[in-house]
């Protein structure tokens, strides 16, 4: 490739970025889809006129949207509907879970993957399958693609037919080119790197101006579609992904981790002091939800080091030292802990020794005498991760950085990988 066709090709991809980056950042779409513009955003967009419209890829751990940008511009109305559909293939895991990989019909497969895409979408489609064209044969809505799947497969071996669609009602053909969808080919780490896009969609910092709106759009909160995604809440989907409501290990730098824990003391929280706008009959039995926000936006954090006899040496004097890093974003409260919690102190730029050394127990630190004593935004536990833990999450968000690489079981809290410094 000469230098002119690379520098051409890196313009296009440019303007292509900041097209992507205008339209996600429009007023319009933010508010009516603050979930997808934070998925879109995090996706890498390439002309690609090889596509009818639409795709979307994973190539070396990168989420990649091929647009045929031609194609927009001669049918605009449909652009927000196929990045919706773009959104759906990624959060359903159509991309990378094993669970759509060597099926035994890859045809019904495809009908099954394109019908739950479109499902939720009311934005204009071109023209496209949904679950209703096939109800004859037991597609029903709110169905999940494996079972919308085993349907097709199961009507197909009773009857020694394909599926047909009701008589006018399309039942072919795809919005957007399925080429790159994984078909025994998904990607090691695939389903919880969907898993963590999903959470940080999520949990991503709010602008001021988002956060002075909030209070007004409380009631709307509760019960817009604007806040699911594919029709379902964050928790659900992560939950679908990954047979299981425990979020996975973040595959980052701790530092990444903990920046990205500290902005959700920007976020809203469940409160008992206000009825729920939704079940506002429940009182004391269904929260309400308000806005927290202190005078500052520097979260206080309760930091727990694991003292116990488990922990090595230099572990402890690596998580020292990553203090300090952690303290230039953030308000820090030491507490030392192996079974027991032995002491407790602000952090002054540096740790000389810690107590304990004994057994290890992870549950002391959550005790409401020790939460309630600070006035935290949330608890960021250093541990080897060996220890019982309590079976109920607390009532702030915790973060479990795990110094070793052996498995953690408990089922609440976000989670990173402590890399030593040296």
């Amino acid at each position: 490739m000469t230098s002119a066709t690379s520098g051409a090709s890196g313009a296009r991809r440019s303007e292509l970025e900041t097209w992507l980056d205008g339209f996600v950042r429009d007023p319009s779409f933010l508010e009516a889809y603050p979930y997808y513009a934070s998925i879109l955003a995090k996706i890498t967009p390439v002309a690609d006129p090889s596509v009818q419209r639409m795709a979307i890829s994973l190539y070396d751990g990168r989420l990649y949207l091929h647009v045929n940008v031609e194609s927009f511009m001669a049918e605009p109305q449909f652009l927000r509907g196929v990045l919706l559909h773009e959104v759906h293939h990624v959060v359903l895991g159509h991309l990378t879970h094993p669970k759509f990989v060597d099926v035994e019909e890859p045809e019904l497969m495809d009908l099954a993957v394109e019908m739950s895409a479109n499902e939720y979408i009311e934005e204009p489609l071109p023209p496209a399958v949904t679950c209703r064209a096939y109800s004859a044969v037991g597609i029903r809505p709110g169905q999940s693609t494996r079972e919308r799947y085993e349907i097709l497969v199961e009507h197909a071996k009773r009857t020694g037919a394909r599926p047909r669609p009701t008589q006018g009602e399309n039942g072919t053909g795809t919005v957007d080119d399925h080429r790159f969808l994984a078909r025994g080919r998904a990607a090691p780490g695939g389903v919880a790197q969907t898993a963590i896009l999903v959470s940080r969609a999520v949990n991503e910092p709010r602008s001021e101006h988002e956060a002075g709106q909030e209070q007004e759009r409380e009631q709307e909160r509760d019960t817009a579609r604007r806040f699911l995604l594919a029709g379902r809440t964050p928790e659900r989907i992560v939950e679908e992904l990954m047979d299981t409501t425990r979020m996975p290990d973040e595959p980052m730098d701790w530092r990444s981790a903990l920046a990205m824990f500290a902005a959700r003391a920007r976020a809203p929280v469940h409160t008992w002091s206000r009825p729920s706008r939704r079940f506002p009959h429940r009182v004391f039995e269904v929260p309400g939800r308000s806005w927290s926000l202190r005078s500052s936006d520097i979260p206080h954090l309760l930091v727990a080091i694991d003292t116990s006899l488990s922990m090595t040496k230099i572990e402890l004097e690596d998580i020292a030292r990553q203090l300090v890093a952690l303290s230039e974003r953030a308000k820090v409260i030491v507490a030392e802990c192996d079974a027991q919690v032995s002491r407790i102190y602000p952090f002054a730029g540096h740790i000389e020794k810690v107590t304990g050394r004994g057994g290890t127990d992870l549950r002391p630190i959550f005790e409401p005498e020790i939460l309630g004593a600070h006035d935290i935004d949330g608890v960021v536990y250093f541990t080897d991760g060996d220890g019982p833990f309590a079976p109920e999450p607390p009532p702030v968000p915790t973060l479990w950085v795990l110094t070793k690489p052996s498995t953690f079981a408990c089922p609440w809290g976000q989670r990173a990988r402590l890399r030593a410094s040296r």
